[in-house]
């Protein structure tokens, strides 16, 4: 331990133990087994710390925006809605007690594997939140409502969340149609889902044995075939973490109370270990500039302000005027417009730079895997009005699902939405079996493409044509 901690402390990192082992073994003197986390400190940029995204999903009344101000804020609920109340937007959220928007809130752990929420000493922005933490978690709340469900998917699709927490109520005796449809539409965009059983407080021993049973028979049902594993203690915990971050087929279940904080540590540790999933950044950071806007706004005297997701490229306000200027659109004719960025803000704190990845999802029958765009190759109907950008001249600022596929910079051709072409995609992590003229569906975001695979081309890693 001495020599990891000399180690770590060279690489300006913290040890903290996460759980420790005796060994007896017959004859011989007791040994101890140690397990720890090592994570690099980053006070000199709060910018650079890691950062999850956790899409909260499930029917209303299930204890979503409970749980999240309870992890949030540090306050446990009164059983009357006290702990949502800092999360709701609107007057008629507050007075329905239903979240009809996607609300945002952030906790930190430092590089020790402390909470870092609201109810941390000297901690009252998100701010400082940042400037105290090597690790946030971004959480994204939902709405569980039928009547919002555009609303939820629009939150799933376009946020780039990176797990899904889906909220189950114990008193409910059952799983909602909303709980499965939220289910199946994590399950669809190829996000990790982990399940949080709430009101354990309030629910009798047969309400939580039909909600548990109803939930483990769904999740192992053909579709998701996966085995579910309650977190009882820290062993479980650990185990679960592992398991859930190389996407082995476990899906973590917590049962907790946003009253009595029953269970609660556990979930707290579990969002401290959870890696950041593996893509292929490096390659993302050389695309072109590509970013989704989610929210627009107009701020007095500073003009207008787009938040949403950068998903290649990186954008930088310290280079010239002509490298940060891009094409935002299109609008209702089709048409970009050039705008150059003069700020930048990440968790509400000012950033010279930004390098964000994402990437789409190839479906095909039973395989399900991130993949990359790498050339298109050919386009039978290319566009031709000279208005609009190509990639040869400029990168483009997205603006809506309808915005132009395009390819790498070494190639000029284009698909926009209605047209048909050919596309090479890579897959990002291992090789997958596939068939000529299998049909395949890709996902980016909201953006959906289907076709059939015409060539495989394993020599280069490419997977379909």
């Amino acid at each position: 331990m001495q020599t990891v901690n000399d180690m770590a402390s060279r690489l300006d990192a913290d040890v903290s133990i996460i759980r420790s082992v005796k060994i007896d073994i017959e004859d011989q003197e007791s040994r101890q087994v140690i397990e720890v986390l090592i994570r690099k400190r980053t006070k000199s940029d709060p910018q650079s710390c890691m950062e999850i995204r956790v899409v909260l999903v499930g029917a209303h009344d299930a204890g979503k925006s409970t749980l999240l101000g309870y992890l949030s804020y540090g306050l446990k609920d009164n059983g009357r809605g006290r702990a949502r109340l800092n999360l709701l937007r609107h007057r008629h959220e507050i007075e329905s007690g239903r979240t009809s928007s996607i609300s945002h809130e952030i906790v930190g752990y430092d590089s020790a594997g402390k909470l870092i929420n609201f109810s941390t000493t000297n901690i009252s922005t998100w701010e400082q939140i940042c400037e105290s933490s090597s690790k946030i978690v971004t959480f994204l709340d939902t709405c569980g409502y039928p009547k919002y469900l555009k609303t939820t998917i629009a939150g799933m699709t376009g946020h780039a969340p990176d797990y899904a927490c889906l909220i189950v109520a114990a008193n409910a005796g059952g799983l909602s149609d909303m709980t499965r449809e939220h289910l199946a539409i994590a399950v669809m965009l190829g996000v990790p889902v982990f399940v949080v059983l709430t009101k354990i407080d309030v629910a009798t021993p047969e309400q939580l044995r039909l909600s548990l049973g109803s939930l483990i028979a769904l999740l192992k049902a053909p579709g998701n075939c996966k085995v579910p594993l309650i977190v009882k203690n820290e062993d479980d915990l650990i185990v679960s973490v592992s398991h859930f971050a190389q996407r082995g087929p476990q899906i973590p279940i917590f049962l907790v109370s946003s009253v009595t904080g029953a269970n609660m540590h556990l979930l707290e540790q579990f969002f401290n270990l959870l890696p950041k999933p593996v893509k292929n950044y490096d390659q993302l950071l050389e695309e072109p500039v590509e970013f989704q806007i989610e929210e627009v706004y107009s701020v007095p005297d500073v003009g207008n302000v787009v938040g949403g997701v950068l998903c290649s490229g990186r954008i930088n306000v310290n280079s010239s005027l002509e490298q940060r200027t891009f094409h935002l659109g299109p609008d209702i004719d089709g048409k970009f417009t050039r705008a150059a960025v003069t700020s930048i803000h990440r968790h509400r704190m000012p950033t010279s730079g930004l390098r964000v990845g994402a990437s789409g999802m190839i479906h095909c029958g039973s395989i399900r895997q991130y993949a990359r765009v790498v050339q298109v190759i050919h386009n039978e109907n290319t566009a031709s009005d000279p208005s609009t950008p190509t990639l040869s001249h400029a990168t483009t600022m997205s603006r809506s699902m309808s915005s132009p596929v395009e390819s790498s910079a070494k190639n000029d051709l284009r698909i926009i939405t209605g047209q048909q072409g050919s596309v090479a995609f890579r897959f990002f992590h291992k090789p997958e079996y596939l068939r000529l003229g299998a049909q395949v569906l890709f996902i980016d975001s909201g953006m959906k493409c289907v076709g059939k695979i015409t060539k495989l081309d394993i020599s280069s890693d490419k997977v379909v044509r």
